[in-house]
């Protein structure tokens, strides 16, 4: 391919690989705004076609968004799958044979999903370590009430609503709480205390943050909501399988994206870290965990998806799970076992854009939810308007504007 450039993304600077008059260039430009008006002009310049860069974490968004703007063609490469030979490392280097890698065209680039997509994707990775967070305050605040003596045998139950929060809250500040008498009583005998004290005052430091943390876990959701639409007939597909609710559904298809970039169930499978890993050496053949090419958040969402199905009332999965526990596997065996099965059940679904469908089970797929009042431009409605075959006109007004 001729007329290409590499360039390696560092957080500070951009090192860029170019040919001029046959000879390899290289320049380093700063990584801010005037350095991405910089590399613009530079490659229009230069009359470049392609740019190759490497997948590094989150640093070549930027970068990859500034040149996709600018009509310049963007391959993001595979940095397991390019990674050079040579030991001695520079960004110079890096940069020329990201140049050489896009002139021998040895290398597809990697699936960049579009921009709904990785909105999805961000966002329900987020959700999940919000969900985490607030776990792992409840899991403080249930271990502080322990320190104080004080068993709580629906803290759970406790933990999870909101006004029942409001009101623990209202007996660590001395407040009489109709039908929650007896523990009062029991904080208000030991608040004298200075060390008791400080235990009451966590706890309800960790309540007002779980209250912050699910806050910001309902924006999120009403903007997956507001996104998923677009996806309804393949998040509905997943809604069908044991197991997968609608937010599992969308955060299995924002990890898959295009199912059919993965040629087989074992493609996706290998992705997704659920096929195992063998290495021969000498007739010698030795399995081995999944590597970090695989995507660690498919894996989690397939695990609990799994955890799901295995008490769903499906005769299938019931079958699958007896069978494999009959031969004595453990129990986390099994779910991978269930979760890698379910895995390549989803992508026969996605690729035929079939429902599941088994004799004995059913499962009410509910509508993907919308979000009430979400504003859309004008252009967006008009849009949405004649692509579900109505005929729309601009009166004189909107003209005038």
């Amino acid at each position: 391919m001729k007329n290409v450039a590499g360039i390696d993304v560092h957080k500070d600077f951009l090192e860029i690989a170019y040919r001029e008059e046959g000879k390899i260039v290289t320049k380093r430009i700063p990584y801010d705004a005037n350095g991405l008006n910089k590399v613009i002009r530079l490659l229009r310049k230069l009359g470049i076609e392609a740019v190759f860069i490497e997948s590094t974490g989150n640093y070549y968004y930027p970068l990859y968004y500034a040149l996709r703007g600018a009509n310049i063609k963007v391959n993001v490469m595979n940095a397991y799958k390019i990674k050079r030979p040579e030991p001695n490392k520079t960004d110079e280097k890096d940069a020329i044979w990201l140049l050489k890698i896009g002139e021998s065209q040895l290398f597809s680039s990697s699936y960049i999903p579009d921009d709904d997509m990785l909105a999805l994707r961000m966002l329900v990775r987020a959700r999940f370590k919000l969900v985490d967070r607030i776990a792992d305050y409840k899991r403080m605040v249930r271990s502080q009430l322990w320190n104080l003596g004080m068993i709580v045998s629906n803290i759970a139950s406790v933990l999870k609503s909101r006004e029942k929060r409001r009101r623990l809250k209202a007996i660590i500040d001395g407040k009489e709480v109709r039908g929650y008498e007896s523990l009062s009583l029991a904080i208000k005998a030991i608040m004298r205390r200075r060390d008791v004290r400080a235990n009451l005052i966590l706890i309800k430091a960790y309540l007002e943050i779980i209250d912050d943390l699910e806050d910001s876990l309902s924006k999120i959701d009403r903007e997956i909501k507001a996104i998923a639409g677009k996806y309804e007939r393949e998040i509905r597909i997943l809604m069908s399988v044991p197991g997968i609710s609608f937010t599992l559904a969308v955060a299995i298809l924002s990890e898959i994206g295009d199912i059919s970039r993965f040629p087989s169930p074992r493609h996706l499978a290998s992705y997704a870290g659920l096929a195992p890993v063998v290495r021969e050496s000498g007739g010698k053949r030795k399995t081995i965990k999944p590597t970090q090419k695989s995507n660690k958040y498919l894996r989690r969402y397939m695990f609990i998806a799994a955890l799901g199905a295995a008490r769903s009332k499906s005769p299938k999965v019931r079958e699958f799970v007896d069978r494999l526990s009959s031969r004595g596997k453990h129990f986390k065996v099994v779910m991978i076992a269930l979760a890698r099965k379910l895995l390549t059940i989803i992508w026969y679904l996605l690729s035929r854009r079939v429902f599941w469908s088994e004799d004995g089970f059913s499962k009410k797929v509910p509508r993907v939810p919308r979000v009430r009042g979400h504003k859309i431009s004008l252009s967006e409605a008009i849009k949405l308007l004649r692509e579900a075959g109505y005929e729309v006109r601009r009166g004189r007004r909107d003209k005038e504007k």
